[in-house]
Protein backbone atom coordinates (compact mmCIF):
# COMPACT_ATOMS: atom_id res chain seq x y z
CA UNK A 1 0.00 0.00 0.00
CA UNK A 2 2.07 3.32 -1.04
CA UNK A 3 -1.05 5.58 0.16
CA UNK A 4 -1.29 8.05 3.61
CA UNK A 5 -4.13 6.54 5.37
CA UNK A 6 -5.73 7.26 8.59
CA UNK A 7 -4.15 4.49 10.09
CA UNK A 8 -0.75 5.60 9.34
CA UNK A 9 -0.99 9.18 10.71
CA UNK A 10 -2.24 7.39 13.89
CA UNK A 11 -0.29 4.86 14.37
CA UNK A 12 3.25 4.30 11.94
CA UNK A 13 3.82 8.72 11.23
CA UNK A 14 2.19 10.39 14.19
CA UNK A 15 5.05 12.10 15.02
CA UNK A 16 6.28 13.95 11.52
CA UNK A 17 2.16 14.34 10.15
CA UNK A 18 2.04 16.75 13.54
CA UNK A 19 -0.10 19.39 12.49
CA UNK A 20 0.50 22.09 15.35
CA UNK A 21 3.83 21.37 15.68
CA UNK A 22 7.11 23.98 15.96
CA UNK A 23 9.72 22.87 13.91
CA UNK A 24 12.90 24.66 13.96
CA UNK A 25 15.45 23.74 11.35
CA UNK A 26 18.29 25.86 11.43
CA UNK A 27 21.43 25.33 9.66
CA UNK A 28 24.68 27.41 10.44
CA UNK A 29 22.75 31.02 10.48
CA UNK A 30 20.21 30.27 8.25
CA UNK A 31 16.44 29.61 8.97
CA UNK A 32 15.18 26.61 6.67
CA UNK A 33 11.22 26.79 6.29
CA UNK A 34 10.98 30.70 7.35
CA UNK A 35 9.36 33.25 5.64
CA UNK A 36 12.20 33.77 3.20
CA UNK A 37 13.20 31.12 0.56
CA UNK A 38 16.70 28.95 0.76
CA UNK A 39 18.57 29.39 -1.86
CA UNK A 40 21.47 26.30 -1.62
CA UNK A 41 23.09 26.00 -5.19
CA UNK A 42 26.90 24.89 -5.91
CA UNK A 43 28.49 22.47 -7.80
CA UNK A 44 27.81 18.64 -7.62
CA UNK A 45 31.37 18.15 -6.74
CA UNK A 46 34.22 20.52 -4.80
CA UNK A 47 36.81 19.89 -7.81
CA UNK A 48 39.20 22.37 -6.40
CA UNK A 49 39.48 24.96 -3.90
CA UNK A 50 39.52 27.49 -6.96
CA UNK A 51 36.53 26.28 -8.38
CA UNK A 52 34.21 26.19 -5.02
CA UNK A 53 35.27 29.69 -4.15
CA UNK A 54 34.67 31.18 -7.26
CA UNK A 55 31.24 29.83 -7.06
CA UNK A 56 30.56 30.58 -3.44
CA UNK A 57 31.44 34.53 -4.30
CA UNK A 58 29.27 34.25 -7.24
CA UNK A 59 26.06 32.14 -5.17
CA UNK A 60 26.09 34.25 -2.73
CA UNK A 61 26.14 37.79 -4.88
CA UNK A 62 23.07 36.17 -6.37
CA UNK A 63 21.21 35.70 -3.19
CA UNK A 64 21.90 31.99 -2.25
CA UNK A 65 22.12 31.93 1.82
CA UNK A 66 23.62 27.90 1.40
CA UNK A 67 26.85 26.47 -0.30
CA UNK A 68 25.99 23.36 -1.26
CA UNK A 69 29.15 20.64 -3.17
CA UNK A 70 29.41 17.10 -3.60
CA UNK A 71 32.51 15.33 -1.84
CA UNK A 72 31.38 11.70 -0.65
CA UNK A 73 29.57 10.99 -4.43
CA UNK A 74 27.97 7.29 -4.78
CA UNK A 75 28.11 7.06 -8.28
CA UNK A 76 26.48 4.76 -11.03
CA UNK A 77 29.74 3.21 -11.87
CA UNK A 78 32.68 2.93 -10.35
CA UNK A 79 35.01 4.70 -13.05
CA UNK A 80 35.49 8.48 -13.12
CA UNK A 81 35.04 8.74 -9.07
CA UNK A 82 35.80 12.72 -8.61
CA UNK A 83 37.67 11.78 -5.60
CA UNK A 84 40.14 10.01 -8.36
CA UNK A 85 40.91 13.24 -10.00
CA UNK A 86 43.63 15.54 -9.63
CA UNK A 87 43.25 18.65 -7.36
CA UNK A 88 42.96 20.83 -9.95
CA UNK A 89 43.35 21.64 -13.85
CA UNK A 90 42.10 20.09 -16.93
CA UNK A 91 38.97 17.90 -16.55
CA UNK A 92 40.79 14.33 -15.27
CA UNK A 93 40.19 11.05 -16.30
CA UNK A 94 39.24 10.03 -12.94
CA UNK A 95 40.12 6.41 -11.46
CA UNK A 96 42.27 3.83 -13.64
CA UNK A 97 39.86 0.78 -14.41
CA UNK A 98 41.76 -1.22 -12.21
CA UNK A 99 42.57 0.74 -9.40
CA UNK A 100 40.00 1.33 -6.25
CA UNK A 101 41.00 3.72 -3.51
CA UNK A 102 40.48 2.17 -0.01
CA UNK A 103 38.58 4.23 2.10
CA UNK A 104 41.44 5.66 4.02
CA UNK A 105 42.91 7.15 0.97
CA UNK A 106 39.31 8.28 0.39
CA UNK A 107 38.59 9.98 3.61
CA UNK A 108 41.80 11.95 3.17
CA UNK A 109 41.05 12.90 -0.40
CA UNK A 110 37.40 13.86 1.21
CA UNK A 111 38.44 15.91 4.29
CA UNK A 112 40.74 18.10 1.85
CA UNK A 113 37.58 19.04 -0.55
CA UNK A 114 35.25 19.30 2.80
CA UNK A 115 37.92 21.97 3.63
CA UNK A 116 37.59 23.64 0.71
CA UNK A 117 33.64 23.80 0.84
CA UNK A 118 34.39 24.70 4.72
CA UNK A 119 37.11 27.85 3.97
CA UNK A 120 34.37 29.01 0.97
CA UNK A 121 31.34 29.09 3.13
CA UNK A 122 33.32 30.86 5.99
CA UNK A 123 34.47 33.75 3.40
CA UNK A 124 30.91 34.63 1.93
CA UNK A 125 28.87 33.87 4.87
CA UNK A 126 27.26 30.85 3.47
CA UNK A 127 26.27 27.67 5.74
CA UNK A 128 27.53 24.27 4.00
CA UNK A 129 25.74 21.41 3.05
CA UNK A 130 26.90 18.42 1.55
CA UNK A 131 25.77 14.28 0.98
CA UNK A 132 27.45 12.28 3.75
CA UNK A 133 27.43 8.29 2.45
CA UNK A 134 29.57 6.83 5.30
CA UNK A 135 28.45 6.61 8.62
CA UNK A 136 31.82 6.13 9.89
CA UNK A 137 32.75 9.77 8.03
CA UNK A 138 30.48 11.70 10.32
CA UNK A 139 33.01 12.88 12.90
CA UNK A 140 35.28 14.09 10.48
CA UNK A 141 32.15 15.96 8.31
CA UNK A 142 30.67 17.38 11.33
CA UNK A 143 34.01 19.72 11.67
CA UNK A 144 33.17 20.89 8.12
CA UNK A 145 29.46 20.90 7.16
CA UNK A 146 26.40 23.18 9.01
CA UNK A 147 23.95 20.39 7.40
CA UNK A 148 24.25 16.77 6.27
CA UNK A 149 22.51 15.76 3.15
CA UNK A 150 21.39 12.21 3.16
CA UNK A 151 21.07 11.19 -0.83
CA UNK A 152 18.31 9.87 -2.41
CA UNK A 153 20.37 5.96 -2.42
CA UNK A 154 20.45 6.14 1.60
CA UNK A 155 16.65 6.79 2.39
CA UNK A 156 16.58 3.60 4.16
CA UNK A 157 20.68 3.29 5.44
CA UNK A 158 19.64 2.60 8.96
CA UNK A 159 23.62 2.94 10.25
CA UNK A 160 23.28 6.62 9.17
CA UNK A 161 19.85 6.86 10.16
CA UNK A 162 21.50 6.06 13.45
CA UNK A 163 24.25 7.68 13.68
CA UNK A 164 22.81 11.11 12.18
CA UNK A 165 20.01 10.61 14.52
CA UNK A 166 22.66 11.45 17.62
CA UNK A 167 24.13 14.84 15.68
CA UNK A 168 23.11 18.10 17.09
CA UNK A 169 23.05 18.92 12.92
CA UNK A 170 20.36 19.46 10.71
CA UNK A 171 19.13 16.91 7.86
CA UNK A 172 18.32 17.20 4.00
CA UNK A 173 16.45 13.75 3.49
CA UNK A 174 15.96 13.57 -0.13
CA UNK A 175 13.33 10.97 -1.07
CA UNK A 176 14.65 8.50 -3.78
CA UNK A 177 12.89 8.37 -7.33
CA UNK A 178 11.23 5.14 -6.54
CA UNK A 179 9.82 5.31 -2.90
CA UNK A 180 6.27 6.74 -2.04
CA UNK A 181 5.71 9.58 0.21
CA UNK A 182 4.57 7.24 2.74
CA UNK A 183 7.97 5.35 2.79
CA UNK A 184 9.33 8.95 2.81
CA UNK A 185 7.45 9.97 5.94
CA UNK A 186 8.31 6.64 7.33
CA UNK A 187 12.43 7.49 7.08
CA UNK A 188 11.10 10.76 9.01
CA UNK A 189 9.61 8.64 11.90
CA UNK A 190 13.02 7.12 12.61
CA UNK A 191 14.16 10.15 12.82
CA UNK A 192 11.13 11.43 14.86
CA UNK A 193 11.52 8.30 17.09
CA UNK A 194 14.93 8.90 18.01
CA UNK A 195 14.68 12.42 19.07
CA UNK A 196 15.85 14.13 15.99
CA UNK A 197 13.47 16.48 14.38
CA UNK A 198 15.87 19.27 12.69
CA UNK A 199 15.14 17.60 9.42
CA UNK A 200 14.24 19.32 6.00
CA UNK A 201 12.54 17.02 3.58
CA UNK A 202 14.35 17.24 -0.46
CA UNK A 203 12.13 16.11 -3.51
CA UNK A 204 13.89 14.98 -6.49
CA UNK A 205 11.77 13.64 -8.99
CA UNK A 206 10.17 10.17 -9.55
CA UNK A 207 10.69 7.53 -12.20
CA UNK A 208 7.78 6.91 -14.29
CA UNK A 209 7.46 4.45 -16.89
CA UNK A 210 7.25 6.95 -20.11
CA UNK A 211 8.36 10.54 -20.42
CA UNK A 212 8.69 13.19 -22.97
CA UNK A 213 12.16 12.94 -23.32
CA UNK A 214 14.39 9.37 -23.51
CA UNK A 215 17.41 11.22 -21.65
CA UNK A 216 14.67 11.85 -18.95
CA UNK A 217 15.85 10.03 -15.40
CA UNK A 218 12.84 11.64 -13.57
CA UNK A 219 9.90 13.87 -13.47
CA UNK A 220 9.82 16.28 -10.56
CA UNK A 221 6.83 15.30 -8.68
CA UNK A 222 5.32 18.74 -7.94
CA UNK A 223 2.27 17.08 -6.55
CA UNK A 224 4.08 16.34 -3.69
CA UNK A 225 4.76 19.58 -2.28
CA UNK A 226 1.19 20.73 -1.30
CA UNK A 227 0.59 16.85 -0.08
CA UNK A 228 4.01 17.14 2.35
CA UNK A 229 2.59 20.45 3.34
CA UNK A 230 -1.00 18.80 4.13
CA UNK A 231 0.48 15.45 5.92
CA UNK A 232 3.78 17.31 7.58
CA UNK A 233 3.59 20.99 8.09
CA UNK A 234 5.99 21.30 9.96
CA UNK A 235 8.93 20.09 7.54
CA UNK A 236 10.33 22.20 5.45
CA UNK A 237 10.33 21.19 1.72
CA UNK A 238 12.80 21.54 -1.14
CA UNK A 239 12.98 20.98 -4.25
CA UNK A 240 16.42 20.09 -6.39
CA UNK A 241 15.07 20.55 -10.07
CA UNK A 242 18.91 19.71 -11.35
CA UNK A 243 18.68 15.77 -10.49
CA UNK A 244 14.92 15.63 -11.30
CA UNK A 245 15.15 17.49 -14.87
CA UNK A 246 18.32 16.29 -15.91
CA UNK A 247 18.37 19.00 -18.27
CA UNK A 248 19.45 22.58 -17.81
CA UNK A 249 16.93 24.37 -20.07
CA UNK A 250 14.67 22.57 -17.67
CA UNK A 251 15.64 23.87 -14.43
CA UNK A 252 14.20 27.26 -14.25
CA UNK A 253 10.83 26.61 -15.14
CA UNK A 254 10.71 23.63 -12.70
CA UNK A 255 12.22 25.82 -10.07
CA UNK A 256 9.12 28.50 -10.38
CA UNK A 257 6.46 25.66 -10.68
CA UNK A 258 7.83 24.59 -7.06
CA UNK A 259 7.90 28.02 -5.48
CA UNK A 260 4.77 28.76 -6.82
CA UNK A 261 3.50 25.09 -5.48
CA UNK A 262 4.73 26.17 -1.63
CA UNK A 263 8.43 24.88 -1.36
CA UNK A 264 10.52 26.28 1.00
CA UNK A 265 13.66 26.59 -1.22
CA UNK A 266 15.59 25.02 -3.80
CA UNK A 267 18.91 22.60 -3.81
CA UNK A 268 20.43 23.56 -7.42
CA UNK A 269 23.39 23.03 -9.06
CA UNK A 270 25.86 25.97 -10.13
CA UNK A 271 29.19 25.65 -11.59
CA UNK A 272 31.55 28.17 -13.14
CA UNK A 273 31.64 26.18 -16.53
CA UNK A 274 28.66 23.70 -16.76
CA UNK A 275 29.49 22.17 -19.86
CA UNK A 276 33.03 21.26 -18.03
CA UNK A 277 31.81 19.84 -14.58
CA UNK A 278 33.57 16.70 -13.53
CA UNK A 279 29.60 15.47 -12.74
CA UNK A 280 26.49 16.04 -14.43
CA UNK A 281 27.30 18.34 -16.82
CA UNK A 282 24.37 18.93 -18.48
CA UNK A 283 22.14 20.29 -15.45
CA UNK A 284 24.50 22.48 -13.85
CA UNK A 285 23.25 26.42 -14.26
CA UNK A 286 26.13 29.19 -14.62
CA UNK A 287 26.70 32.48 -12.74
CA UNK A 288 24.43 34.74 -14.57
CA UNK A 289 21.93 32.34 -15.21
CA UNK A 290 21.09 31.75 -11.36
CA UNK A 291 21.49 34.82 -10.73
CA UNK A 292 18.21 35.70 -13.12
CA UNK A 293 16.81 32.70 -11.54
CA UNK A 294 17.09 33.74 -8.36
CA UNK A 295 15.56 37.47 -8.64
CA UNK A 296 12.43 35.51 -10.61
CA UNK A 297 11.95 33.04 -7.65
CA UNK A 298 11.56 35.77 -5.28
CA UNK A 299 9.77 37.86 -7.05
CA UNK A 300 6.82 34.86 -7.43
CA UNK A 301 7.45 33.99 -3.72
CA UNK A 302 6.68 37.71 -2.84
CA UNK A 303 3.38 37.66 -4.72
CA UNK A 304 2.00 34.17 -3.23
CA UNK A 305 3.17 35.43 0.76
CA UNK A 306 3.09 38.78 0.37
Amino acid sequence: MKDISESDLQNNIPLVCRQDYKREVIAGNVEIGGKELTHMAGPCTVESRDQILETAKAVKEAGATMLRGGVFKPLTFPYGDPLGQPDAGAKGTGLDRNVVMTLPEMFKAAEKRLAYLREAGEKYGLAVVSEITYASSIDMMTDYVDMFQIGYRHMFNMDLIEVLAKTAKPLLIKRHYGESLRSLLGVCEHFEARGKHNFAICERGVSVAHTHNVDSRAILDIQAIPALKEYAPSVPVIIDPSHATFKRKYVAAMSRAAIAAGADGLLIEVHPDPEQAWVDPLQALGFSDFSNLVSELDGIRNVITP
